[in-house]
């Protein structure tokens, strides 16, 4: 008796797990673009960036779960657009792209609209023609 409540229990963490593994590059989207409209309008906001910017490694891993449960390729959207994201502020750091602000806000802008046209496509192609 005590090995099905084992049973149980481990079933509801691997399923808590792939809740939790599914929606967090959601959210660490949307405070990533919070950040950078916060950044761009002037506002400091390095509590946000203390907490939700990610390692190469952590995003790394994130990519990799998410291929290896076999989520649709819109639970990897935000990723990609955290990755380019991170991408271009450390080309922007250490580097120094020639861009003035404006252009920088709209290069994130279209960053942006890329990824609601990523999850307007898959929800017209799959979930319109049902």
């Amino acid at each position: 008796m005590a090995r099905v409540a084992e049973l149980k229990n481990n079933k509801l963490a691997h399923k808590s797990f792939l809740i939790v593994l599914k929606y967090i590059p959601h959210f660490i989207a949307i405070v990533y673009i919070i950040y950078t409209i916060l950044g761009l309008c002037g506002i400091d906001t390095n509590i946000l960036g203390c907490f939700f910017h990610m390692s190469l490694i952590s995003w790394l891993y994130l990519l990799l779960t998410s291929m290896l449960f076999k989520f649709c390729y819109v639970h990897r959207l935000p990723l990609y657009y955290v990755g380019i994201n991170e991408l271009i502020t450390c080309l922007d750091y250490y580097v120094g792209i020639p861009l003035e602000d404006f252009k920088l806000l709209i290069a994130h802008a279209l960053l942006i609209i890329f990824l609601i046209f990523g999850y307007s496509y898959y929800y017209i192609k799959y979930k319109l023609r049902k």
